[in-house]
């Protein structure tokens, strides 16, 4: 019998070329392959309560009425809703609520065989609520970087994170500084695995049906325009790169709080005729950027939240286009570049260290390049699905096992 999965995040595509992370929909995809998906994600502007994407069953939960007032999940992230819109904090209890509830009512209305959280907050902690204690099915929780960093602040962080850790059956974290941090978090060791978010190494890496959407050669950095991202010490690190090639330029794709600050730092530093914003795009424009640069810049920090990312799938996105990348040295990103293989690694936050690298690359053979394509082929989401695959059913087999014990 075909294994029945609920998958839950609450930061999904509402339809293809929307520009939203979609990582979540591509291993669900991926997944579909094998076992039956369901999907559940937070209603959104445009998003129908119950549809197909591909293979994938999506669900959508309304967690605040009147609906075209819901604030929380949508656009730039819940963190960043939260931080700009009293009214986005205003519906945090109705979210966890719905969501709860949301979950319960797909989990038994279909008869899932196994529930896969994204985030430990607020669908690990949901999920948790919904399986109760005496739980039916396992439950699987995969961390990002921003749900671990954010319960690391707060005051019943730790508490949340034991509670939740102490209802899953395995757990999978985007990059070793994640892994480390809730270990830290929760005090003993988690026993996380790190699994990265993949790459369609066939759309990134197949031939170039039109031209590049710029003309001459380009830097391509990708991601929310948020402080973490590091993209004013890649402004920075610029005019160094201009002096040595003054008719290159730098194209930063995304939208965000820093977007403003960020074109101000050009103007500041005088390269803002160097630096293009195309703005948040749809994701096949992304493949046509990739392509068409001589390579890739993530120039990811911790900020000063004390936060940084997992492993930005922008990494491997690169790679599959045959793009080596110039990457800090932060989280999860040294998990993937090896230096001097298939990209360099720079200091965070040294705009000097980081032209100096950008200077180092620029003059790489080509053969780095493939090497970064064999990287995102280790990356391709269907090897990530087998990975999956592979837990679920070892999960599985666990559960049924200790199930029959206690029978």
């Amino acid at each position: 019998m075909m294994l029945r999965v609920l998958v839950t995040a609450s930061t999904f595509p509402v339809q293809d070329g929307d520009g939203l992370p979609r990582f979540v929909f591509d291993l669900a995809a991926v997944l579909a392959e094998h076992c039956r998906v369901i999907a559940l994600a937070p209603d959104a502007p445009g998003a129908r309560v119950r549809e197909q994407m591909g293979r994938v069953e999506v669900r959508r939960f309304t967690y605040f009425i009147p609906r075209h007032l819901q604030q929380l999940a949508y656009g730039d992230g819940v963190r960043e809703n939260i931080r700009r819109s009293w009214l986005a904090r205003f519906q945090i209890p109705s979210f966890l609520v719905a969501e709860c509830l949301a979950i319960r009512r797909v989990l038994y209305s279909e008869t899932c065989d196994l529930l896969n959280s994204h985030w430990l907050i607020p669908q690990g902690l949901c999920g948790a609520f919904a399986l109760g204690t005496r739980r039916r099915i396992p439950h699987i929780v995969h961390v990002h970087a921003g749900d671990v960093y954010l319960l690391a602040k707060m005051r019943t962080g730790r508490a949340i994170a034991r509670f939740v850790l102490n209802r899953t059956d395995h757990v999978f974290a985007a990059g070793s500084h994640v892994r480390e941090t809730l270990n830290a978090l929760v005090g003993w060791d988690s026993g996380a695995e790190i699994l990265s978010m993949g790459v369609k190494t066939s759309v990134f890496g197949g031939c170039a049906s039109e031209p590049a959407p710029v003309d001459g050669e380009y830097l391509v950095a990708v991601g929310r325009m948020v402080e973490k991202k590091g993209f004013a010490y890649l402004l920075r690190a610029m005019p160094a790169v201009l002096r040595r090639y003054p008719s290159l330029r730098l194209v930063i794709i995304g939208s965000g709080p820093e977007e403003s600050r960020l074109r101000q730092e050009c103007r500041e530093l005088g390269i803002e005729r160097s630096v293009l914003m195309p703005g948040r795009i749809a994701h096949e424009c992304v493949v046509r950027y990739l392509r068409g640069a001589r390579l890739a810049v993530v120039p990811s920090i911790v900020d000063r939240n004390g936060e940084t990312e997992g492993m930005p799938t922008v990494v491997v996105e690169a790679m599959a286009a045959g793009l080596p990348v110039v990457g800090s040295a932060v989280d999860g990103i040294p998990d993937v570049i090896e230096e001097g293989v298939n990209g360099w690694l720079s200091r965070e936050k040294d705009a000097e260290d980081l032209a100096s690298t950008i200077l180092k690359m620029l003059a790489s053979p080509v053969a780095m390049s493939e090497a970064a394509r064999r990287t995102a082929v280790e990356h391709d989401w269907s090897a990530v699905g087998r990975r999956y695959m592979s837990t679920f059913r070892e999960v599985m087999k666990t559960w049924r096992e200790e199930v029959e014990c206690t029978i």
